[in-house]
């Protein structure tokens, strides 16, 4: 049951995005005790989940299957939401927030561990009388198949209010995930949002490499000059911040980095998407550094040669389609 610090009530979860993050999170969630249900766009991965339950491999080699309720759409006799936690690409926030508001009353909270910048001003939109939630995750996860993934590193997850009256909503959210095997830290404010941007640099500079040189994350320190560069970017995008009011260390960020390649494993989110040929989440990273970029009137050449690469192979998979 739950190992979380604070005690809380069973409290009705709806997951949006059932892939390799948030499918960990939900099963936290459940093994707290908690009434969770997924919603996912794909119907094989809902179907997959539906049929053999969700199943995530262990790093000691167990795989714990959780029966769990999952759909496509929610209707609105589905049960009000006490949470939300939103899963999905950047580019699907949106739509995702559109699909599930049938169930986000005016008691529900809506919290945000995705990657990037600019998820949180979306759902502020969509849902402007709610709380917001945002935070980071650091947890690596790949895909074994549809509804099926292996939880290839386990570490820490952040999260906080958007506000400064918000941090009691953020405790309680934090107690629906936190275990003892499955660490959840909470952060006022100023402090979440440098969290978020501490992640931000470092996704900034890994994903596109992976995704554009398709190489796991086992396989880059083989490449000479690769992390150079993407010290590099982290370096840039640290710049970006600082002009935004977010001071981070380069330097710290850089060795966190490679620690977190070296023990990790696994592949990049982007390369999977790449190697699915399909959308990638680039707008909301390196497009939305070249946008604070932009703001302030920084260069930013790195951040914007990758946006470039990786927008021109994300044409090249819609020419192959037409």
């Amino acid at each position: 049951m739950n190992e979380s610090d604070l005690l809380v009530e069973p409290l009705r979860l709806v997951v949006v995005g059932a892939g390799q993050m948030g499918a960990i999170y939900g099963a936290a969630a459940q093994e707290n005790g908690h009434r969770v249900c997924f919603v996912d766009a794909s119907e094989a991965v809902v179907g997959r989940i539906r049929e053999d339950g969700l199943r995530i491999d262990r790093t000691d080699g167990a795989t714990d299957v959780y029966q769990v309720e999952a759909k496509t759409e929610v209707s609105r006799e589905d049960p009000e939401a006490d949470l939300v936690l939103m899963m999905v690409k950047g580019w699907a926030t949106a739509a995702a927030a559109d699909r599930v508001a049938s169930v986000v009353g005016n008691r529900t909270r809506v919290l945000t561990l995705q990657n990037g910048l600019g998820n949180e001003e979306t759902l502020v939109r969509a849902f402007p009388d709610n709380e917001i939630l945002i935070g980071v995750s650091v947890h690596t996860v790949v895909t074994v198949a549809p509804g099926h993934y292996e939880h290839t590193g386990v570490r820490e997850t952040y999260l906080g209010p958007t506000n400064e009256d918000g941090l009691s909503a953020a405790e309680e959210a934090a107690a629906v995930f936190r275990r003892v095997d499955f660490p959840v830290h909470v952060y006022p404010e100023r402090e979440i949002r440098r969290e978020q941007w501490g992640k931000f640099v470092l996704n900034c500079a890994s994903l596109p490499t992976m995704a554009l040189t398709r190489l796991a994350s086992s396989a880059a320190s083989d490449v000479i000059g690769l992390f150079e560069h993407m010290d590099a970017v982290t370096r840039e995008t640290c710049e970006i911040g600082r002009a935004e009011g977010i001071e981070l260390d380069a330097e710290e960020r850089i060795a966190f980095q490679l620690d977190l390649f070296r023990r990790a494993g696994g592949r990049a989110s982007m390369l999977g998407d790449v190697l699915a040929r399909r959308r990638t989440e680039i707008d909301s990273i390196n497009g939305a550094a070249i946008k604070y970029a932009d703001k302030h009137g920084l260069p930013a050449p790195l951040n914007r040669s990758l946006f470039a690469l990786v927008k021109g192979l994300e044409h090249s998979f819609e020419l192959e389609g037409s």
